[in-house]
């Protein structure tokens, strides 16, 4: 792997730092919650630019209200594959120094598969947005970043990924499989200068699911994991998500029982 350097106390290879300052990231759902967050993250550590994009306008111009001049964005839908064509092309016509992509875009619906009655495009567009999006933005973006001096694919999963969520099981599933994705696509780019890194969220306080005031503060999240990840390591998560992503299997059935217990999640009932 170009620039490994180590091992991260998870058995990963740990890469030389990532040079931030030259980093001009893209982010998926830039406009708020996470995105936003890791935006930030970048222009501290020394970014001058960054670009997002999201389905609202208002939130995109208002995050980039906050930082005139460095943020750029365009109204674009992860879940569509014809935007998700249009984005590259907007980013290799207006924006060619781009060299960080993040998946971070996505929904959670929270409803267990016994009460779910929500027709088959309803939760179709979950899987589109949560999984085949990120699959499509990566295969759609990795021979540009191939051409950058160093450069970044990152996705967002979840500790959902290794904490089955009964509550959401496609939610927790898409994640999952990006997960087992990320992992692969990793070992495809092996040898280039392009790193791929896994983010994995707790519950943030965020809009995910319809704004919610629990699980860890969004700042403090976005923060530590970013620091790691600019030092080099490739999956990292944080709390509740650092554990379950640590941990056997085992270990994560036992949590995902007592989180479906502690949230009273229903199930079928006996023939």
């Amino acid at each position: 792997m170009v620039g490994e350097a180590s091992s991260a106390p998870d058995g990963l290879p740990k890469l030389d730092a990532f040079d931030m300052v030259s980093a001009v990231p893209l982010v998926t759902g830039g406009g708020s919650g996470i995105g936003l967050g890791l935006v930030e993250e970048f222009f501290k550590m020394g970014a001058l630019k960054a670009l997002i994009t999201g389905r609202r306008e208002e939130v995109l111009k208002a995050a980039a209200d906050k930082y005139p001049g460095k943020i750029h964005y365009l109204v674009n839908d992860a879940g569509k594959e014809q935007d998700r064509v249009v984005l590259l092309k907007w980013v290799e016509s207006e924006h060619p120094d781009c060299n960080v992509l993040v998946n971070n875009a996505g929904i959670q619906r929270k409803v267990s598969p016994c009460e779910d009655e929500a027709p088959w495009s309803e939760r179709a567009a979950e899987i589109e947005i949560n999984f085949a999006g990120p699959v499509h933005l990566c295969a759609l973006f990795t021979p540009h970043l191939l051409k950058q001096k160093q450069a970044m694919l990152a996705n967002v999963t979840s500790g959902l990924a290794f904490v089955p969520f009964t509550a959401g099981p496609v939610y927790g599933a898409t994640k999952a499989a990006l997960h087992s994705y990320t992992m692969s696509l990793r070992f495809s780019l092996q040898p280039t200068n392009v790193r791929v890194v896994e983010i994995v969220p707790p519950a943030v306080k965020s809009n995910l699911g319809g704004s919610h005031n629990f699980g860890e503060e969004c700042g403090e999240f976005c923060a530590a994991v970013m620091a790691r990840v600019a030092a080099g390591e490739l999956e990292v998560g944080f709390n509740f998500s650092e554990k379950g992503r640590l941990s056997d299997r085992l270990t994560n059935q036992q949590a995902m029982l007592g989180l479906s217990k502690q949230m009273n999640v229903k199930t079928y009932a006996p023939a």
